[in-house]
């Protein structure tokens, strides 16, 4: 496992080194939580566990698990504590610790933790590996309200997370990416406000934002998002009932001309392994690639037909 091993006591951090390095494990150490914190933001997805001490200057364990939370990260973070502190590691497990370890201890029952952590992912594995040829189907329709993006993105991003931990891809730019489409297809298509008038007066753009969101022949138009989970692909497809725009006049090769009226599609065109737009121009379909499947499954066809 790839450990971020974070104390400031340095004969700690020296006599756990050399038997987790025994065990197969890679360590990166850091002297407190601020540098530890730090470190993890470098590459968050490098790590497969935190351990830390609860007790250090600067940034504490407790700080150091709410800061993680609060940027909705899920690694596994095990506690070092004394007992004087046994109360703020009942507080840390409650707030989503995995186990904790109170001093002196020996490296072996660190070890055995570790273990007990990958069974624990292990098993998880095993719910998509055991299963390699499903699929999920997931359909919504959302009325043209800017309150619903952050919504509907949160929902699907929850769904499709387990599947981006497996594959070791970063969930959050698929949530950037649903996003931005659904800004394409609420505010750009359906409300029919060009992103021009954003750059050249953000106050007539609100203007006209809040009275087109309570403007039935705009705000009553629906998108309907559909999202189908593989063990190979993650598809979202996101159609509006606005104009739509032509799908030739975009510049990939060029992301300078993209960026100032285009931001979202630039962000988009970045994450996603397949990008493509209908005709009409009102519905994009991405697709993030996962692992090929051992057993082939027939891909399901989406249907570009609207339920009333």
């Amino acid at each position: 496992m790839n450990i971020l091993l974070i104390d400031d006591e340095t004969n700690l951090l020296k006599l756990l080194r050399r038997p987790l390095t025994k065990y197969g494990h890679s360590i990166t150490e850091a002297l407190n939580g601020k540098q530890g914190w730090e470190l993890f933001l470098e590459q968050p997805h490098k790590f497969d566990v935190i351990v830390t001490d609860i007790k250090m200057p600067v940034l504490d364990g407790v700080e150091l698990l709410k800061c993680l939370r609060e940027k909705e990260y899920d690694t596994p973070v095990i506690i070092i504590t004394g007992y004087e502190d046994i109360q703020s590691s009942i507080d840390v497990l409650r707030l989503g610790a995995f186990d904790f370890l109170l001093k002196p201890f020996k490296a072996q029952e660190l070890i055995t933790i570790l273990e007990k952590l990958e069974a624990v992912q292990e098993n998880k594995k095993k719910q998509f590996t055991d299963l390699p040829c499903f699929h999920e189907h997931i359909e919504i329709c959302i009325h043209s309200q800017t309150q619903l993006i952050t919504t509907a993105g949160a929902f699907l991003q929850s769904r499709v997370k387990p599947f981006c931990q497996l594959h070791k891809i970063n969930v959050r730019n698929i949530g950037l990416c649903l996003h931005e489409a659904l800004v394409n297809a609420i505010i750009h298509g359906n409300l029919e406000i060009s992103s021009a008038i954003k750059n050249e007066n953000p106050e007539k753009f609100e203007t006209l934002l809040k009275e087109r969101e309570v403007d039935p022949a705009y705000a009553d138009r629906e998108v309907i998002i559909r999202c189908e989970i593989t063990s190979d692909h993650l598809t979202f497809e996101i159609q509006d009932e606005g104009k739509g725009f032509d799908p030739g006049t975009l510049r990939f090769s060029d992301p300078l001309h993209i960026i100032p009226t285009g931001r979202g599609i630039f962000i988009i065109t970045s994450f996603m392994d397949k990008v493509f737009w209908n005709a009409q121009g009102n519905m994009i379909t991405m697709t993030k690639q996962l692992q090929t499947p051992e057993l082939p499954c027939q891909p399901i066809q989406f249907s570009t037909e609207q339920k009333t």
